[in-house]
């Protein structure tokens, strides 16, 4: 088959999905939190749980337009607690997809008649997990 930088494996969707599970649980989780703590002090700003998502999207991505902003200290707290949670989270996971990105580019897709094994190395000429032989098609 032919070797292509963007194909995905099973593996790269595990990543992505993860990634994006964190994210929504991360942007929801705080929402719930924010709206919770900061309707009753702040109506105006938190009057439904939309603006609670919004809010902890725009901050989530650094954007900050300050329209709505935590006016009690426990929300501030929460805020502060979202943006470091953001910043730890996001990237590790983001740094693992692309170290199997980076893993999985110089592989093709030959399957080994011994084990099943799909992906090898491109130059490979022996299955990596059983050592049969492997049928190199030009």
């Amino acid at each position: 088959m032919k070797n292509s930088i963007f194909r995905i494996s099973s593996e790269d969707g595990v990543i992505f999905s993860r990634i994006l599970f964190t994210l929504l649980a991360i942007i929801f989780v705080y929402s719930g939190l924010i709206y919770q703590v900061e309707h009753p002090a702040n109506p105006e700003g938190f009057g439904t749980f939309l603006d609670a998502v919004y809010f902890s999207v725009v901050t989530m991505t650094a954007v900050g337009f300050g329209d709505v902003t935590p006016i009690s200290e426990t929300g501030r707290f929460l805020t502060i607690l979202m943006i470091l949670t953001g910043i730890a989270l996001i990237p590790w996971q983001l740094g693992d997809l692309i170290k199997q990105l980076v893993k999985t580019a110089n592989q093709v897709e030959t399957v080994c008649t011994g084990c099943g094994l799909s992906v090898h190395d491109a130059n490979a000429k022996f299955c990596k997990m059983c050592g049969t032989k492997l049928e190199i098609k030009a």
